[in-house]
């Protein structure tokens, strides 16, 4: 998991020096100030992706060749049943939009709009911002 984390850091930014994604996220979002959708996932959610990527290539396509396959329910590799389909589950924390608006923050110097980061996530304008809109 240690491998897979460090390569995830290197996917969003080459330089980091992170170990872990938890780090990475803290260190490109509040120090770095990239946007929600260019940060890694969670360790939860990369937890999560690991396991369904394990199952489809160990236990789905490792046993192609056999007439009668054994196969575990995929409920126990991070898939759950809705009705007659199955759906990915990919964490149980909320959105980072959700928990972290009160961090966002825009150096617009006047009224917000265009390639501003608080229009872009649609979100509000906080104290942080440097904009003159109401906040």
């Amino acid at each position: 998991m240690q491998r897979l984390e460090r390569f995830v850091v290197l996917m969003y930014d080459r330089s980091s020096a992170a170990t872990g994604v938890d780090e990475a996220r803290l260190d490109l979002f509040a120090r770095n100030q990239r946007s929600y959708n260019s940060i890694p996932p969670t360790l939860a959610a990369l937890r999560e992706h690991a396991m369904r990527a394990a199952y489809q290539a160990g236990i789905i396509w490792g046993q192609v060749t056999n007439s009668n396959p054994d196969m575990s329910s995929p409920a126990e590799w991070g898939w759950t049943q809705k009705g007659e389909a199955w759906q990915i589950h990919w964490t149980t924390l909320p959105p980072i939009a959700a928990s972290c608006q009160e961090l966002t923050k825009c150096s617009c110097k006047t009224v917000c709009k265009g390639r501003c980061k608080c229009s872009q996530t649609e979100l509000s304008c906080t104290s942080l911002c440097s904009c003159l809109c109401e906040k």
